[in-house]
Parts: C-alpha cells; structure tokens; sequence
C-alpha cells in the first residue's frame, strides 16, 4: 500500500503544477492566508512560498487582497481538487469537443 501512495505523489508531483505537499497545505489554509501561513503549512521555504502563491495567482486559483500582504480563495476554490473540477468543465471539456 505505501508503495503505491508514494508512486501516486510521484505522478501528482510531475502532473500537476503544485507539488502535493502544497496541494495539501492551499486545503488546510483559511480562505484569507498569507505567503507566511503556506509555508508553515507545506514546510517548505517562504521565498518557495512566495512563488506559489504567484503561480495561484496567475492561475486565477485565489486573488490579492487589495492594499495587504495576503491572498482569498475563491468561495469555488477551497480545494485544488474544485478549482480543477471548474477547469476542467468550463475550459479541457470544450477544447475536447
């Protein structure tokens, strides 16, 4: 069983654009979070951090709040896996058809 959990990160990791330990801190955060507050929760370095938040950013996965260090989920988004669920509907389905 282990085998295949760490074979299944394996493959989030190379697939997705956050790797899992992010993916599962951007769940455990509150819908308003800093750069701060995900790097405490991924373990992972703030400048790390930083860049990922930029990348969510970009993405349209959360948004800046206005004239302060932190960032909002979108009420849609709570998870990775429903802004995924909104991609996939609204953008990969169209193009496959």
């Amino acid at each position: 069983m282990a085998k295949i959990a760490k074979e299944l990160i394996r493959i989030v990791n190379m697939s997705m654009p956050f790797p899992a330990n992010v993916l599962k801190a951007y769940a455990r955060l509150d819908s308003v979070f800093t750069s701060g507050d995900l790097a405490r929760e991924a373990g992972i370095p703030r400048s790390t951090a930083k860049y990922y938040v930029r990348k969510m950013v970009d993405l349209h996965m959360i948004s800046k709040v206005p004239y302060r260090k932190k960032y909002q989920k979108y009420a849609n988004a709570d998870k990775f896996s429903n802004w995924l669920q909104d991609l996939l509907r609204l953008a990969l389905k169209p193009l496959e058809e």
